[in-house]
């Protein structure tokens, strides 16, 4: 018989229009859409996975809208997240330089402080030279990790692309043993 033996509150958070809404689409196995509405506040949903032999997670996956006109409605969807999947697009730099803005909000209002969080570099499948350099992010992601590691927290960077699949379902399994790690 098979029971959940997970369940995991997670946050997607990162600017408009970076794929957030097409990552959790993907993991709950929709397909990628070409074009979709501006997610209002916040969407919700639930998937059960078998990540592990024998083990059953429940995702609880907030999907925060990214636009400024929502930083006061998004403070109360962060309570009780106990990690975050931080999304920045690859071809647009200001939402990358934004990455420490969304961390901030995450820490401030999820009622558990500092939380792990995997870095999801999307669109990968549209690098060009203009693009965010990689070499960037990694040090950003070390610069975090020595802030984190106090709290136990090692957090992790992936690149991926909602259009072709690309480290989704491991961005997720990834979060999900970070938190379990961190919450042995």
């Amino acid at each position: 018989m098979n029971h959940t033996n997970y369940i995991f509150k997670i946050t997607l958070i990162g600017d408009g229009a970076v794929g957030k809404t097409s990552i959790r689409n993907s993991f709950m196995g929709y397909g990628f859409q070409q074009s979709h509405l501006m997610t209002l506040g916040a969407d919700f949903s639930v998937i059960d996975k078998q990540i592990l032999p024998n083990e059953i997670w429940k995702f609880q996956i907030w999907d925060l809208g990214g636009q400024q006109i929502f930083q006061q409605v998004r403070a109360r969807f962060y309570n009780g997240s106990m990690g975050a999947l931080l999304v920045f697009d690859i071809t647009r730099k200001e939402t990358f330089l934004n990455c420490s803005k969304w961390l901030d909000e995450l820490y401030r209002f999820n009622g558990r402080g500092v939380v792990p969080v995997i870095v999801l570099a999307n669109k990968a499948d549209l690098r060009t030279r203009k693009s965010t350099r990689i070499k960037d992010v990694e040090k950003y992601l070390q610069q975090l990790n020595k802030k984190t590691s106090q709290s136990n927290v090692k957090n992790y960077l992936l690149e991926t692309s909602a259009k072709t699949g690309l480290n989704i379902d491991l961005a997720f399994e990834y979060l999900g043993k970070a938190i379990r790690k961190r919450n042995k």
